[in-house]
């Protein structure tokens, strides 16, 4: 299969071939799950239970065993026609599959690299800045793939500063009103939790208010619907008064331009790129400052040409050309390209991505490439769900040099770098903390994944109407989960089940989640679909790895969840579940590696001095109780890199922190709650990268004093009266690798620094502390600090920060 997947040109009857060598993959995998369960449930019995079982036992092993010879038989079968579509045992037009072919190429597209839209840049451009004081809508109008996004950055890049306040925001094809609003508000002001639990009346009443009066420029990427204006007009979300204020939007509908700009005069509607545009682009991007040679040129326009004039077409291509610059390789590339522009049953650009996929994409990224498009339009992926469902699903695995997750965190750092992936938020310590897959290769992932039988996604509509390819035992429903707990001859097949439920079509009843049913499932993912109850035994999930469920109305678990041997991670943190002891059967998940578990939940006993939970990195969150202290003391958790602690006890919380320097693998550490703080130095690990306190109300001298001394220490955040105390005092060359300090609410009015301190800090969040009334000089000679955010400062520090003198970097003030 990897040696044809990667071909240039596959003929029908290729096609054919591979479908059914994909398909009886698929059967194989079942026959192996098949005799795993089943040797699973044998094993768990008793000695008697198996002499009583052992008849049945051995007439399902015998029925696995025809079933396997079945398959070797259609094995040779297949084989035989191999000899079709090979040249002395060499697949036909077989990539090229060198080091070079494969490596990462990083494929930075910058605005200023965009060609062709010099004009269009101003033209909008002057549209908005016109000297007219009436609120006025500007619309970009564009096909997919036709630069709309990147137009409206370049131009929102350049022309923000210009407004007293701006926003901007992405609709997905399936938005929320209530989530569009928030993401305006968080952009425009600090959001409390109180404003989260606003609905979008009340949501759409606060942003008006604070628009009201004032100049601002507010951009909206992706308006399909015309009823999307229409609520917002109705509402009168944004204040249509005559202070010169602005809205840009992007959207593929006429109507909706036509519908939300006053007249045709602010509509900008997007041409393909001219031959010239389209050479300039592609040049740019395959020789980067350099000319192309001129035995390249003619061929390169060619190849520009056929591209249709779409940027994306373009983008997607030059990084096939820039892997090798050479005359034949551009000949038999524009030989294919055609083929590629123009495939049968396909969508239009489909034809490009797919060439983009078989060649430029390194191997080990192409699966999990494909598995985002299990996400609905516009979903915001966590990068810690993605890379635990890589890891559950086998895509990634652990090596000898690193963990399976670390690999993952290094694959979306290469989807990002090759353009695939739009980062929307990032960690407090650079990482990627959530992102969204361009539009149009999700679309390409879902064609991609149905044709092969790797994944299915279902929507209210049904699967996709141009997919014959074979049935997948993943499924990814965007719709309600009734869709396919109705259909029964699904779901003994079902490996993988993620359902991302449409509200609409969710009526008042809640489900009950009969695990009965998927006795081959490995991943089940409910997000925050309507269950009530589950229920399940170990032998119906015996290889489950992966269980997400987000449920508030959830409020109870079957107990042989906790005992699953298999499972990887369990997600029920934000059910309705109380768990005041987790079962003991927690000790028999070997395998288990992330915990995330609803508040208030304690650890039980060990009933076996020798057991540990050797794999589990992430416990989050745990309420310490009397034995908690005394199971981390004991190294049940020796490779633990995430504990998240939540208690009002304080002297409980205290012997857990006492004993943390066990916990040699530890780097993220969070505090909730009350509490006090080890009189030792050393309790802490050095290992430590990462330390939140929220509501610890701490003194702050022994904050410093306890944390100052961790030489790896990258992000401090103390949040929400987390520390008190006259002072906040950091001695001379403490906190050395201090890279991000975020402090919220905290009681200190001075803050001190001694030479050298936070030498490395780079960013500092200060917001909501009323009390502090200065920042130290010392701030300023820092040489690696580039950004200083203040929200809602005192009188005082509002007055020293707008002093010319801590303008050295960037320094941004909200009130």
């Amino acid at each position: 299969l990897n040696e044809y997947d990667g071909a240039f040109v596959k003929d029908n009857k290729v096609n054919e071939w591979l479908t059914q060598i994909y398909g009886l993959a698929l059967e194989a995998k079942d026959t192996i799950d098949t005799f795993k369960t089943e040797k699973h449930t044998q094993n768990q019995r008793t000695r008697v239970a198996r002499l009583l079982y052992a008849w049945p036992h051995g007439t399902k092993l015998r029925k696995i065993a025809l079933k396997v010879d079945m398959i070797k038989k259609k094995i040779e079968e297949i084989d035989g026609y191999r000899k079709k579509y090979c040249v002395d045992g060499q697949v036909v037009a077989k990539r090229k599959r060198n080091s070079e072919w494969l490596e990462k190429q990083r494929r930075e597209v910058e605005e200023e690299n965009v060609v062709g839209f010099g004009v269009a840049v101003e033209q909008v451009t002057n549209k908005l800045l016109t000297k007219a004081l009436k609120r006025d809508v500007v619309s970009i109008v564009g096909t997919t793939g036709s630069g709309k996004t990147t137009l409206a950055k370049r131009i929102y890049g350049s022309i923000s500063n210009q407004f007293q306040h701006h926003a901007w925001v992405f609709v997905p094809s399936k938005y929320k009103m209530k989530d569009l609003l928030l993401v305006i508000l968080s952009e425009l002001m600090p959001i409390e939790e109180e404003t989260s639990k606003l609905d979008d009346v009340k949501l759409g009443e606060k942003l008006r208010n604070f628009l009201q009066g004032k100049r601002y420029l507010i951009v909206m990427d992706g308006v399909e619907e015309t009823q999307l204006w229409e609520t917002l007009e109705k509402n009168k979300v944004f204040p249509n008064e005559k202070h010169g204020s602005r809205l840009l939007l992007t959207t593929r509908s006429k109507n909706v331009a036509s519908l939300a700009s006053s007249s045709s005069s602010r509509i900008l509607n997007i041409q393909p790129l001219d031959d010239e545009a389209r050479w300039e682009l592609l040049e740019k991007l395959v020789f980067k400052d350099e000319k192309c040679p001129q035995e390249l040129v003619k061929l390169g326009k060619q190849i520009a040409t056929k591209c249709a004039g779409l940027p994306l077409a373009i983008v997607s291509l030059s990084s096939l050309l820039a892997r090798n610059k050479t005359y034949g390789n551009w000949l038999q590339i524009i030989c294919k390209v055609t083929w590629y522009l123009n495939p049968q049953d396909s969508q239009p650009s489909f034809g490009i991505l797919d060439l983009t996929y078989d060649t430029t994409i390194p191997e080990q990224l192409k699966k999990c490439l494909l598995y985002l498009g299990v996400f609905p339009s516009g979903f915001e992926i966590h990068a810690r769900q993605i890379i635990n469902l890589w890891v559950a699903e086998g895509l990634i695995e652990d090596t000898m040099r690193s963990k399976a997750e670390e690999i993952g965190r290094r694959y979306l750092e290469e989807l990002n770098s090759l353009s695939l992936i739009e980062i929307t938020r990032k960690r407090s310590d650079g990482g990627v903390r959530t992102f969204q897959i361009h539009e149009i290769w999700r679309m390409f992932c879902v064609f991609k994944s149905e044709s092969i039988g790797f994944l299915q996604v279902h929507t209210e509509f049904g699967s996709h109407p141009f997919i014959s390819g074979p049935w997948s035992w993943r499924l990814s429903i965007h719709y309600d989960l009734r869709y396919i707990l109705s259909n029964r001859d699904y779901l003994p097949h079902l490996c993988s089940l993620l359902c991302f439920h449409n509200e609409a079509s969710l009526d008042s009843n809640r489900l009950t989640l009969q695990c009965k049913h998927f006795s081959r499932l490995k991943v089940l993912d409910l997000g925050s679909t309507r269950v009530s109850k589950v229920h399940g035994s170990r032998k119906s999930l015996s290889l489950l790895k992966y269980l997400k469920l987000n449920s508030p109305y959830l409020s109870s678990l079957p107990r042989t969840l906790f005992s699953l041997p298999n499972l990887l991670t369990l997600d029920i943190k934000n059910t309705g579940v109380i768990l005041p002891c987790l079962p003991s059967g927690i000790w028999k998940m070997q395998n288990l590696r992330h915990l995330l578990l609803p508040p208030h939940t304690t650890l039980p006993k060990c009933p076996d001095h020798q057991k540990r939970l050797w794999h589990l990195q992430t416990l989050s969150t745990i309420t310490p109780n009397e034995n908690t202290a005394a199971l981390i003391f004991g190294s049940k958790f020796p490779s633990l890199i995430k504990l998240t602690l939540n208690s009002q006890d304080m002297e409980q919380t205290k012997r857990c922190l006492e004993c943390l320097y066990k916990l040699h693998c530890l780097q993220k550490l969070k505090i909730i709650n009350p509490t006090k703080f080890p009189t030792a130095r050393t309790s802490f690990p050095a290992s430590l990268v990462k330390v939140s306190l929220v509501k610890t109300d701490l003194v702050a001298d022994d904050v410093m004093r306890m944390l100052e001394c961790l030489d790896h220490l990258q992000v401090l955040k103390l949040l929400k009266k987390s520390i008190r105390g006259p002072k906040l005092e950091m001695t001379p060359n403490s906190f050395p690798q201090l890279r991000f300090l975020f402090m919220e609410e905290i009681l200190v009015k001075t803050w001190r620094m001694g030479d050298g301190a936070m030498g490395s800090l780079e960013e500092l969040t200060i917001t909501r502390c009323h009390e502090l009334e200065s920042l130290p000089k010392q701030l300023w000679q820092l040489h690696n600090i580039r950004q200083v955010k203040v929200n809602s400062p005192s009188q005082c520090l509002r007055r020293e920060l707008e002093q010319p003198s801590v303008q050295r970097c960037e320094v941004q003030i909200h009130f």
